[in-house]
C-alpha cells in the first residue's frame, strides 16, 4: 500500500511537471522608443502598462530618444538594420519586427507578436545592432493574420487605405479652400476672356493648358520645399513644429476671419487695383505675341510669378497642411503623394473653369463673393487646427506608416 502511494505521488509530479513545461512560455523583450511629451508615445505607455498586467513573461525596456542621443543614435541604428524607412516615435521591437506609431491596430500587432514569441524563438534585435553584427530577416511573416485595411484607389495618385483617410481628408479641404484664391482667379479669368476671342483653337489650349501645369508644378515645388522645412525641424525637435503649426494657424486664421469682417467682395489685399494692370498688360502681351514659342514662356513665366502672388496672398494654408505631414512622420514617398493630393485639388477649380471656357467659348459669370467666404472658410479651418495641436495634438497624427 505504502508503495503505491509513492507510485502515485511519482506519477501526479511528473504529469505536473510536464504540464508546467508544456505551458512554460519564452521570455519575450519589448523594446519601447519614445520620445517625452508624444502624445501616441503616452497612449502606448498606458497600453504597455496592461501588458505587464496580461504577460508574465514580457520584459519591457524603454528608451526615450527626443533628449537623449545616444537613444536617438540607437534608433536610427536600429531602424537601419531593420529596413524602416519612418522617423517616427512610438517605434516597438519585438525579435526582429519593427512596429512605427501607436493605435487600436498596432497594439493587437503588438500582442500578436508577443504571444508568437512566447512560443516560437526570438532573435534581440537590439543587442545584435550594439555589437555591430547582422539582424537576421524574418523567413515567414508572423503578422500574416493581420487584418487588411480597405484600400480605395485614386486616377494617378494609386491606393489610398482607410485609416489614412483622415489625412488624405485634410489635403482635399484645405486645398480646395486654397484654391479659391481671391489673388489668383482673376488672372485665370482675364486670361481666359483673351484665349475666347482667339480663332486658332490649337493655341487657345496650349496656352491655357501650359499655364495651368506650370502653376500646378510651380506649386507642387513650393509645397515640397516647404514639406522638406517642416521635416528638418520635426527631426530637430516635434515640440518646435507643434508650436511653429499652432502658430501660423492662429495667425492665419486671425488675418483671414479680419478679412472677412472688413474687406469687400474682391477679398484680395495683395494685389490692388493699380498693381494689376502691368499684370494683366503681360497677359495680354504674352497669350497675342505673333511667335507660338514666345507666347508658351511667357505664359508660363506668368503663371510662375501668379503662384508667387498666391503664396503672399494665402500663405498659412499649405504652409499649415505641409506642417502636418511633418508630425505624421511620413516616408517622402508618403509626403509627395499627400502634395500631389493637395496639388491636384488646389488646381481642381481652375482646371473646370478653363474647360468649360474652352467647350462653350463664353467666360463663366463667377460671382466674387466666394473670395470673401474663402476667407471664413480658411479661417476657421486654420482656427480649428490650431486649436487641436495645442490642445489635441493626437487627432491631427493620422498615419503611422
Amino acid at each position: 500500500m505504502y508503495k503505491k502511494v509513492l507510485l502515485l505521488i511519482f506519477v501526479f509530479t511528473l504529469s505536473f511537471l510536464s504540464i508546467i513545461d508544456v505551458n512554460a512560455k519564452n521570455k519575450v523583450d519589448v523594446y519601447f522608443f519614445h520620445g517625452r511629451g508624444c502624445p501616441h508615445c503616452a497612449d502606448e505607455e498606458k497600453y504597455l502598462e496592461q501588458v505587464k498586467k496580461k504577460y508574465s513573461n514580457v520584459n519591457i525596456k524603454e528608451y526615450e530618444v527626443w533628449y537623449d542621443s545616444d537613444n536617438a543614435e540607437l534608433l536610427s541604428k536600429v531602424k537601419d538594420a531593420l529596413d524602416v524607412e519612418s522617423n517616427g516615435v512610438p517605434f516597438t521591437v519585438i525579435s526582429n519586427v519593427g512596429t512605427v506609431g501607436y493605435n487600436d491596430a498596432i497594439g493587437r500587432k503588438l500582442d500578436r507578436l508577443i504571444e508568437y514569441y512566447s512560443t516560437n524563438k526570438s532573435i534581440d534585435a537590439i543587442k545584435l545592432v550594439k555589437e555591430g553584427k547582422e539582424v537576421p530577416k524574418n523567413e515567414e511573416d508572423v503578422l500574416k493574420k493581420e487584418d487588411d485595411s480597405t484600400t480605395f484607389t485614386f486616377p494617378f495618385i494609386g491606393e489610398i487605405k482607410a485609416k489614412n483617410l483622415s489625412l488624405t481628408t485634410a489635403a482635399i479641404a484645405i486645398a480646395l479652400v486654397d484654391g479659391f484664391n481671391p489673388c489668383a482667379m482673376w488672372v485665370l479669368i482675364f486670361l481666359i476672356s483673351i484665349l475666347v476671342s482667339m480663332k486658332n483653337r490649337k493655341r487657345m489650349w496650349y496656352i491655357g493648358f501650359t499655364f495651368l501645369f506650370t502653376s500646378a508644378v510651380c506649386y507642387f515645388l513650393i509645397l515640397l520645399f516647404w514639406s522638406s522645412i517642416t521635416k528638418l525641424i520635426n527631426n530637430f525637435n516635434p515640440v518646435y513644429l507643434k508650436l511653429i503649426i499652432a502658430v501660423v494657424a492662429l495667425i492665419g486664421a486671425f488675418i483671414n476671419i479680419k478679412a472677412f469682417i472688413t474687406t469687400d467682395e474682391d477679398g484680395c489685399t495683395v494685389v490692388n487695383d493699380k498693381k494689376r494692370k502691368p499684370i494683366l498688360e503681360r497677359v495680354k502681351k504674352y497669350t497675342t505675341a505673333k511667335s507660338f514659342k514666345v507666347a508658351i514662356l511667357g505664359t508660363a513665366l506668368l503663371a510662375v510669378s501668379v503662384n508667387l502672388i498666391e503664396l503672399a496672398c494665402s500663405a498659412g494654408l499649405p504652409a499649415m497642411f505641409t506642417g502636418l505631414l511633418g508630425m505624421n512622420n511620413l516616408t517622402r514617398f508618403g509626403e509627395i503623394k499627400y502634395l500631389l493630393i493637395y496639388t491636384i485639388f488646389f488646381m481642381l477649380d481652375d482646371i473646370i473653369i478653363f474647360l468649360i471656357a474652352m467647350k462653350t467659348m463664353k467666360v463663366a459669370a463667377i460671382s466674387t463673393k466666394y473670395n470673401k467666404y474663402s476667407h471664413l472658410i480658411g479661417g476657421l479651418i486654420m482656427l480649428i487646427i490650431g486649436a487641436l495641436v495645442i490642445l489635441k495634438p493626437e487627432w491631427l497624427m493620422f498615419n503611422f506608416k
